[in-house]
């Protein structure tokens, strides 16, 4: 018998295209297909009415699907702590008035309660870092413009500035909390605390401080690369009002205008490039080489002196390993026998083939008589239990080669 909840990921699985586009809003029962998709999601509650002919997807699936995808949208909120904060102080001073009464029941239920929270707080500050982190790495990749970019950077700064004065609530909250359970004997949870919680406050805040500089440098980037579009764009307004305008008309007398000074340009460095064909630059040269002093050249030596013999060495033949000449009289024998040849077999009654281990022999034995041209029919081990089929061989059989009839000769009359 299937388990009801592995059908119920089945039938997500196989209508997921239906999911996906339910996720997006209301589907209609348009075509037959459609129709079989949405009568099984209705059979697992996938599904819910949604008007006369419209179905929405469940309210629970939707915010599970939304969970799971909140890295690919562009203003995706953080992870709110700061309610956990307040539970987890709360739960502590319900603790402390229980206590009094000595009902270790409950006071063993609220720790637990204690415990879930720190988890789920560690939960949403790791998933917090992983999304600020994903949002450096990608910059205008989620964005489609920069007015976007621009946006998306001040959201995220308001958001890591609430984040960071939770974090140090937390390490303020905690820290009482763990100190005063050290000191009414509850060690267990003061244990808890320093192990789950105190030991990765001070990385959540190191990463929250470089995030926060991070994506301060990114605004003010944003604010000069809109300075310079903001000033490019009046420049190309001025060139297309006046398309036969030559250029600047500067007046040194008066002011020089904002747009000139806005620009730093490099300065021009002069340099003079002469040409070969300059009539002082060929009287140059050839006054420079008229009081060159003349080349001493040696003369040739008729019989130089030899230093090395180049000797050449006469070729060698490789010699033949133990397996080479096995495989040698294999194919031989294969090719006059006419039964069938067990590969593991002839390796036991050979002392060459004994060398090698037997899966190396199979191996090496069926690829140089398939390169021969003989037919080798590999016999696989028998699969292990709960396996259909296996990766390794114990033995291959080689097959007799067909012999051909000889042609017939007609008489010639």
């Amino acid at each position: 018998m299937s388990s009801p909840i592995k059908d119920v990921l089945k039938t997500l699985n196989q209508h997921a295209d239906l999911v996906e586009q339910a996720l997006g809003g209301v589907v209609d029962s348009e075509g037959q297909a459609v129709r079989s998709s949405i009568v099984a999601l209705r059979q697992v509650s996938a599904l819910r009415p949604a008007g006369e002919d419209g179905y929405r997807l469940h309210q629970r699936l939707r915010e599970y699907l939304h969970d799971h995808l909140q890295l690919f949208p562009a203003f995706q909120s953080l992870a709110e702590i700061g309610s956990r904060i307040t539970q987890v102080n709360s739960l502590w001073i319900e603790i402390e008035q229980i206590r009094r009464t000595k009902d270790a029941e409950v006071v063993n239920r609220l720790v637990d309660t204690i415990q879930t929270t720190v988890f789920d707080i560690g939960d949403s500050m790791d998933r917090n870092m992983l999304l600020l982190q994903t949002l450096m790495q990608t910059r205008y990749g989620n964005v489609r413009s920069l007015a976007a970019k621009k946006s998306q950077n001040r959201y995220y700064q308001q958001q890591t500035n609430t984040l960071a004065d939770d974090l140090v609530r937390l390490a303020r909250v905690c820290d009482k909390v763990e100190r005063e359970a050290s000191t009414r004997g509850m060690e267990d949870l003061a244990r808890f605390l320093r192990r789950n919680l105190l030991s990765r406050v001070l990385p959540w805040q190191q990463g929250m401080s470089e995030m926060q500089t991070q994506i301060r440098r990114e605004i003010f980037r944003m604010r000069e690369i809109e300075r310079d579009l903001k000033l490019l764009a009046r420049m190309d307004m001025l060139m297309r009002q006046q398309p036969t305008w030559r250029g600047f008309e500067m007046d040194l007398d008066g002011p020089i205008p904002d747009f000139m000074l806005a620009v730093s340009l490099p300065a021009f460095v002069p340099q003079i490039e002469p040409l070969d064909t300059d009539r002082q630059m060929v009287e140059e040269m050839e006054r420079l080489v008229a009081t060159m002093p003349a080349k001493d050249v040696a003369p040739a030596d008729p019989d130089p002196p030899k230093r090395y013999t180049y000797v050449v060495d006469p070729p060698r033949a490789p010699p033949i390993s133990p397996a080479a000449k096995a495989l040698q009289r294999l194919q031989a024998q294969a090719r006059l026998i006419e039964v069938d040849i067990s590969l593991a077999q002839w390796r036991l009654d050979d002392a060459d083939a004994s060398k090698l281990p037997p899966n190396l022999w199979l191996m090496f034995a069926i690829m140089g008589l398939r390169t021969a041209g003989h037919k080798v029919d590999p016999i696989p081990h028998l699969p292990r239990e709960g396996e259909r089929f296996t990766h390794s061989i114990r033995d291959a059989l080689v097959r007799p080669m067909t012999r051909r009839a000889p042609p017939r000769r007609h008489a010639v009359a």
